[in-house]
């Protein structure tokens, strides 16, 4: 049975890095080692969970960082499940001695279970749409916001915006027929 690929960067994905035939835990482990001992990996992104922010194909670079570091708005990526997820810290819930962070994809209607500081991997430094710089937004503007609420509830408005996007920077890209 193939992995889980729920999450923004499952295993399945990551052909561009060489573990495409590796299992999904594996992978994960893997993952999850490199950034502990070379402080940073960069990763292709899957999935339309944190569209606007993240699009499919993005290339995202991932540093640690001490679960105590994290604040809202901060996009994180943990493994649960055989799955690494790419979402956004929405809220920190204290249970019993720890606290848990809680996250959601930028245009899903629900908050992730809470994760827990084991399964936190590190946090998207860096987003790369293009061979471009991406900013980061750790809250979204109030445009952004009401196109994440028509993104949630409807795939077909989620598909017609990453292809008016991919259209509109072909366009204006280098080497296009329409730049002077």
């Amino acid at each position: 049975m193939p992995p889980r690929t729920e999450g923004l960067l499952a295993q399945g994905h990551l052909a561009m890095s060489g573990l495409s035939q590796v299992s999904g835990g594996t992978a994960c482990s893997l993952v999850a080692e490199s950034v502990r001992v070379s402080g940073s990996i960069r990763l292709p992104a899957v999935g339309t969970s944190m569209v606007p922010a993240i699009h499919p194909g993005d290339i995202l670079s991932i540093q640690p960082i001490d679960p105590k570091e994290v604040t809202l708005g901060d996009i994180v990526v943990y493994a649960r499940e055989q799955v690494l997820v790419v979402h956004r810290i929405v809220r920190t819930s204290a249970s019993s001695s720890e606290s848990n962070l809680v996250t959601r994809g930028d245009r899903l209607l629900r908050d992730d279970a809470p994760i827990l500081p084991g399964e936190l991997l590190g946090r998207v430094a860096s987003i790369e749409r293009k061979n471009r710089r991406v900013n980061i937004h750790p809250l979204l503007n109030r445009a952004e916001q009401a196109l994440c609420l028509v993104l949630r509830r409807s795939e077909r408005a989620t598909y017609l915006f990453l292809r008016a996007n991919a259209l509109w920077r072909g366009l204006f890209s280098k080497g296009s027929v329409w730049q002077a």
